[in-house]
């Protein structure tokens, strides 16, 4: 009799699972939810998740920008980069890094510039997210070969992929003493691998066959396999129970099986469940074929009946088999399915419709397919049906002629947990709650009765039944008439929209059932800190579309475009030989440069500054200092406005030379001649009156 071990370390470790039931635990509550790669590397568990409407993504800027998006970090880590992109695009996050995954990101922020050494594997996902964390050079070794190729350096950090095995940590190690002179070890293979890689080293050297359960992508898992595989050579990697290798197990093996830590504890069952299965089987069979060796050995040459039963088939419960009807009575069919036995099936077993007579459905010699339920009847003979294999052929037939793009119609019947039933094609069909709608529903119990238009996402081969959305349709119909939305949209077309949501890099306006991202950098000509300090939530706003591209949903908006530069104005604003007042924002060896509003500023030369020479402009002026200057020159097409402070000087100095030339010429050609004695007149009295303007010519 076999003996099935299972591994006591097999299954989800701390992290996965807290990453998984997290996950569950959120479904519902948005509208939409990305993990950010495989949350875990098994196929079943993302595929199921899937499912339930969480999506996988590879690319941050693929994500649609919807309302009530979350992104979930996985539980392998991320690098900084990617948080800092999902933060620019304003995206919820939920970080499920492992905590054993977190402490290494914190030593390696810690060393920062000190060179980096990850034992591990390049391509996985956890090293690649240790990497993105380093500030300094980071090298990645997989074996001492790696190692010994490291350039030789003062001082390194040294960290390890927490699945890693302690084997490749030490050689990885012996071998970069060589090449480091201080190495700082950071040993941060996780506690749970090292116990699940011993176990599985044990179980492997006292087992017949080890059965290694979990994805094909999953780093853990392969380290396991490679593990049991040195101790054990039967030894097989599989990730789901079609793979088993039933043909290879006796019935005395010791049988043990391992999983990794993505490998959930239902498959683990599952495996277990069919082994055990196969064991009783196998007990029955030998069973019986103790009872007909002695019956054969009493009638005839036991060499030959061995000879004989080399040719019988091998045959087990739930196997279809396919024979020739070599008999028909009134109540059963006799069927040669090339075993030691015949099979006989009951009229009640011949098919789901009801009682029918064998004689009307099937003659001697027809070719017949059937469903073994018991290798013996208590009389040596095979039981079969036609009843069950009809269903599975039905079942069958269906399943290949379905189309998962196609739109069926299916009525709800009843609410269970997590969604709702209903019948497509006869068959039981569920329909998660995520399902159901766009939005999150609260009471499930308003579908009931109601036709939904579905199409299917998931063949449940074990239950025969099938996974379906309504959601899928919902989606895609409101993606088309997004679609057509997006097309009513030109670039160059003002529009009023309203703000729906502020962040760091801009606002979101509503343009009439579409989001558009009007850019911090396109609210204003002034530079603007952050969108709140111009506009507020629920404001209603004229916009200007700058870009649209209805592929990645994007629409560009723009606010200051709708108004003239502040250069285009200049020429109305500052005229030549107005005085203007500002402030120094920026000096120069050849000048100062005056903001006169927020992105205008007049250049005052140094050599007009004042009305003495200057060696530095700095004798005069300070940033900061408010002053009254002239205005020489504007020209908008070079962004320039000359000013002069000196010239402002000039005009009293010019006015007072002016009146004291002026004085000097009257006092040049204004003559008085003296009374001569005795005389009636002066000499005055002769010579017409000179005044100043005929003396100028």
């Amino acid at each position: 009799m076999s003996k099935i071990i299972v591994a006591k370390h097999a299954g989800f470790c701390f992290g996965v699972a807290r990453a998984v039931d997290t996950v569950n635990g959120i479904i519902g509550t948005y509208d939409h939810i990305y993990t950010y790669g495989e949350l875990i590397h098994n196929k079943d568990v993302v595929e199921s998740l899937s499912g339930k409407g969480v999506l996988v993504t590879e690319d941050i800027d693929s994500v649609p920008q919807l309302a009530s998006t979350l992104i979930i970090i996985r539980s392998h880590g991320v690098s900084r980069d990617v948080y800092e992109k999902i933060k620019e695009r304003g995206f919820e996050t939920l970080d499920l890094t492992c905590p054993f995954v977190t402490r290494i990101h914190k030593r390696v922020i810690e060393a920062g510039d000190m060179p980096v050494i990850i034992i591990g594997a390049s391509d996985h996902p956890e090293v690649i997210g240790i990497k993105g964390w380093a500030q300094g050079t980071v090298y990645v070794v997989n074996n001492a070969q790696d190692a010994a190729k490291v350039p030789k350096m003062e001082r390194a950090l040294v960290v390890a992929q927490t699945t890693i095995t302690h084997a490749l940590w030490d050689e990885a190690v012996n071998q970069l003493k060589e090449r480091v002179a201080i190495l700082d070890l950071f040993n941060s293979i996780c506690d749970t691998t090292q116990k699940r890689q011993k176990e599985a080293v044990e179980l492997a050297r006292q087992s017949d066959i080890v059965l290694v359960v979990g994805g094909r992508h999953s780093s853990n898992t392969e380290k396991l396999y490679n593990l049991c595989k040195n101790n054990c050579e039967k030894t097989y990697y599989i990730d789901n129970i079609e793979q088993l290798p039933l043909e290879n197990v006796s019935i005395h093996d010791i049988i043990s099986i391992v999983a990794g830590a993505s490998t959930p504890d239902w498959l683990i069952r599952e495996v277990k469940t069919l082994m055990s299965d196969v064991e009783k089987v196998m007990d029955t069979e030998t069973a019986e074929e103790k009872d007909v060796s002695m019956e054969e050995q009493s009638q005839a040459n036991e060499d030959f009946m061995a000879e004989i039963e080399k040719s019988f088939v091998y045959i087990k419960r739930g196997q279809i088999v396919t024979g020739t009807v070599v008999q028909i009575s009134d109540s059963e069919i006799c069927v040669n399915i090339g075993y030691k036995s015949d099979g006989i099936i009951k009229k009640e077993n011949l098919t789901a419709g009801g009682d029918v007579n064998p004689q009307d459905m099937f003659s001697v010699g027809d070719e017949i397919e059937a469903e073994v339920v018991a290798l013996n009847d208590g009389e040596g003979n095979v039981v079969l049906s036609r009843k069950s294999i009809e269903s599975k052929l039905k079942w069958k037939e269906l399943v290949e002629s379905l189309d998962e793009t196609a739109v069926y119609t299916v009525k709800v019947d009843k609410v269970v947990k997590g969604g709702v039933l209903a019948k497509l094609e006869g068959y039981d069909a569920f329909i998660p709650a995520s399902q159901l709608s766009l939005k999150y529903v609260e009471d499930l119990s308003e579908f009931v009765g109601q036709e939904l238009q579905v199409n299917i996402i998931e063949a449940d081969k074990r239950q025969r039944r099938f996974v379906l959305s309504h959601k899928n349709i919902l989606k895609a119909a409101a993606e088309e008439e997004e679609k057509k939305l997006y097309e009513t949209f030109k670039k160059g077309d003002k529009v009023t929209g309203k703000i729906k949501r502020l962040t760091d890099f801009g606002a979101f306006v509503d343009i009439g059932g579409v989001d558009g991202l009007l850019h911090i950098t396109d609210i204003s000509w002034v530079k603007v800190k952050h969108p709140s300090d111009v506009l507020n939530v629920g404001d209603d706003i004229e916009v200007l579309i700058m870009n649209v591209d209805p592929e990645k949903k994007r629409i560009s908006l723009g606010l200051k475009q709708l108004e003239p530069k502040p250069w285009d104005k200049a020429p109305e604003k500052y005229i030549v030989g107005d005085t203007v007042e500002g402030t120094v924002v920026r000096i120069m060896p050849f000048g100062a440069f005056v903001s006169l509003e927020p992105t205008i500023d007049g250049l005052i030369h140094i050599s007009q500054v004042t009305n003495r020479r200057l060696e530095k402009v700095e004798e005069e002026l300070r940033i900061g200092d408010k002053v009254t200057a002239k205005i020489m020159e504007v020209n908008p097409a070079k962004k320039r406005i000359s000013l002069s402070i000196r010239a402002l000087m000039d005009e009293p100095e010019k006015a007072a030379k002016k009146e004291a030339d002026g004085k000097e010429r009257e006092e040049k050609f204004h003559y008085e001649i003296p009374p001569v004695e005795g005389a009636t007149s002066s000499l005055a009295d002769f010579f017409p009156k000179m005044d100043d303007s005929e003396d100028d010519k």
